[in-house]
Order: C-alpha cells, then structure tokens, then sequence
C-alpha cells in the first residue's frame, strides 16, 4: 500500500466536499497519517478537549475513515465512532458505557443505512463497519460516507446534552 497516493486520494474527496455543507453541520475534516493509516477524521470542536491533536490520545468522540495494510490487503476501507476517554471530557459528567448504551439506541433507526456495520464493541467503539476498497469509486465512497455521518452527528449531540453538567445559579 502506498500511504501517499491514499492520503492523496482522502484529501482529494475531502477538497470536493462542499463546504457550507461542512459549515452547516459544525464538523471539521482533517487527514493525515496516524499510526500506520491513512486517515480521515470527522468531529465538532467540542467534542474534544484538544480537537486538533493528531492521533487522539485524550478525551474524544470522533468518526475516522481509514486504510491500513490489512484493509488494503483484504481490499476494505474501514470506518468507526470512537469514544476515548469519556469521563474526561470537559462540560460533561459521561460514563462511557451509559454514553454508548445511549448513542446506540438512538443509531438503530439508521443502522440499516450503514455497510457491514457493528455495535458489539466495548464503549470505545460506538459503531465500526467497512465497505469494499474500490479504487476507482473511492472518492465517491468517501463522501457517501462523510454524508452519512453528517447524518447521524446530531446523535452525539443529542447524547451529549444528557450528560452535560448542570451548571449552579
């Protein structure tokens, strides 16, 4: 796999994107390579306590789309909802599995919507799935995807207001 090319074709699909759409939703896109992968991250500001670090080792909830050797060899690109470190994320008073119990009840009217999805993951990981890695299509792929979670990112939202602390008058 050359980690260039794909980093090029994510960037690529990520410059396509309309913008206001982007605007509009508050998510934020950033690509890069992380820990072997070539990645694509979707998240809002505040779902982060350092929204810009690369890759997350903190408090985050954040949607990747990647490719790493595996998926390329077994020709799949992957995507996943993490949900790292929860209990430190600032404004909120969040249990991880009480978070994800709650995300994923509300994702199941959507869950059809979505290719070889799964929710049997421990809390880190709200939602992973894949889709087949077709080169010429990849581009297109990627922004169905990013569409997709456009979708569904009020869900965090949603989530996240249960848990927000109150704060005292």
């Amino acid at each position: 796999m050359n980690a260039k090319t794909y980093l090029n074709k994510f960037e690529n699909a990520v410059n396509a994107f309309g913008k206001k759409v982007l605007e509009k939703s508050g998510l934020e896109i950033q690509t890069g390579i992380w820990l072997n992968s070539v990645v694509l991250r979707l998240q809002k500001k505040h779902w982060a306590n350092n929204p810009d670090e690369k890759p997350h080792s903190g408090s985050a909830i954040f949607m990747g789309i990647w490719v790493d050797q595996d998926a390329f060899s077994k020709k799949i690109l992957k995507y996943n909802i993490h949900a790292l470190k929860l209990r430190e994320l600032n404004g909120y008073a969040l249990q991880s599995r009480a978070f994800a119990d709650s995300f994923r009840q509300k994702f199941k009217e959507f869950e059809q919507k979505w290719e070889n999805i799964s929710v049997q993951f421990g809390p880190q990981t709200l939602m992973e799935g894949w889709i087949p890695l077709n080169e010429e299509n990849i581009h297109e792929d990627i922004l169905g995807l990013i569409n997709s979670f456009i979708e569904i990112a009020p869900l965090i939202d949603e989530t996240l207001l249960e848990f927000q602390k109150k704060t005292k008058s």
